[in-house]
């Protein structure tokens, strides 16, 4: 046994559970396909020792969670069965299997106490017939910029769902209105969304763009494009579910000396569907605080480097803003966030961050490697202004420069 391993048997039962959900779920693998895959070498390990364990209950309650790990009982009930064997030494090699996979996965799991799988879906439709709240006053002068990079072209709209939800979330704050701006980048082939998206947002951008998304430039185009003096900047997913004090917290936040940025979160919690569900009708529509971790279920991405990241907009546009180089998902956050770490003092506080569920995202190639990963990190050096709304304004669909 690690001498270094911990002797809490609360601890080490929760992560042979977990590791089981994080192998089984295709939740998990949707959450970070890069990360899931990362994982796997110790959370299949963990899944074997638990197929092999000498206690027939334990192989059966762990079997059973395997094949279907959304039922919270039946990650209950192995939990317990667990805590139950936790003395008997034929326990310890799923106990060193688990915090093994502990100390390598950047998958983690949670489940709080309260969840439940009863939860009612939530429409496009639903979201916007609900009232938008207050605008931005005219004249205003906001010293805090929101950008949100945008495409949906599902035709489910679990995406435009989510942007709705994240719009209507900003659109309930604490941090007084006149203070705070947000702009939405569509970045498409056409203005697909435009009409639905307009109502909640300070400013829309379209930006054209026919081929793979371009989350990079369209941030750019955010920043270069919306008027004001714009002193701190937050790049936000649109598949964020922020809490009311959201930006208060984190605008506060620059007010400390040596701050150039930071990312608000150290875990980025991906809900599944149901919770997704539950999530945006408690924080949008019953107009609670924020959705309480007690009812959640989620698959936690340990420090990925994206989602949320409030910074300085003077040592943004310092270090080029974010590489427009970068094409569909995957690695242009990491990117950025080491240029911008070399640059200026960024920091990591250990907020919820509430990620909704939507289709997958991220590409890998043949070799397992993602689809941007060619481009030389830290090479990003502009020759021109950066976020040019027309800069693919020609391209087709299938084109890549």
């Amino acid at each position: 046994m690690p001498q270094l391993r911990p002797d809490d048997p609360e601890v080490l039962a929760t992560a042979v559970v977990d590791s089981i959900v994080v192998a089984s779920d295709p939740d998990a693998r949707r959450s970070g396909l890069f990360y899931w895959e990362m994982a796997r070498p110790w959370t299949e390990a963990v899944v074997a020792a638990v197929k092999k364990a000498e206690d027939p209950g334990i192989r059966s309650l762990g079997e059973r969670l395997a094949q279907d790990p959304a039922v919270p009982d039946h990650y209950h009930e192995l939990r317990a069965a667990l805590l139950d064997q936790a003395d008997v030494p034929s326990t310890a090699p799923l106990f060193d299997a688990a915090w093994e996979t502990e100390c390598n996965s950047r998958i983690g799991f949670h489940l709080g106490a309260l969840h439940t799988r009863e939860a009612e879906p939530v429409s496009v439709e639903e979201l916007r017939v609900l009232p938008p709240g207050p605008a931005l006053p005219a004249g205003a002068d906001p010293e805090v910029l929101i950008v949100i990079p945008f495409r949906d072209r599902d035709t489910g709209g679990a995406r435009l769902r989510n942007l709705l939800a994240c719009l209507l979330a900003l659109r309930d704050q604490s941090y007084p209105r006149e203070r705070y701006q947000v702009t939405v980048v569509e970045s498409d082939d056409s203005p697909r969304h435009r009409e639905a998206i307009t109502p909640l947002t300070d400013h829309y951008l379209f930006a054209p763009k026919a081929g793979l998304f371009n989350k990079s430039w369209a941030v750019n185009a955010g920043v270069a494009n919306t008027p004001g003096r714009n002193e701190v900047l937050c790049i936000l997913d649109a598949d964020v579910l922020a809490d009311r004090d959201f930006v208060a917290r984190n605008a506060e936040r620059f007010r400390s000396p040596g701050v150039g940025g930071h990312m608000t979160y150290r875990k980025m919690s991906c809900l599944d569907g149901p919770t997704t569900a539950w999530a945006i009708r408690e924080r949008v529509q019953r107009r609670g605080v924020e959705a309480s971790a007690d009812h959640l279920r989620a698959f936690q991405l340990r420090r990925p480097p994206g989602c949320c990241l409030w910074v300085r907009t003077g040592i943004f546009h310092r270090v080029g803003g974010m590489d427009e180089r970068y094409e569909g998902w995957g690695g242009e956050d990491n990117d950025f966030v080491y240029r911008f770490d070399i640059a200026a003092p960024f920091f990591n506080h250990d907020d919820w961050m509430l990620h909704m569920q939507h289709p997958p995202a991220s590409l890998l190639r043949e070799d397992g490697e993602l689809v941007n990963a060619h481009i030389p990190p830290l090479s990003w050096r502009p020759e021109g202004p950066i976020g040019q709304l027309d800069r693919f304004a020609t391209e087709t669909p299938g084109s890549r420069p």
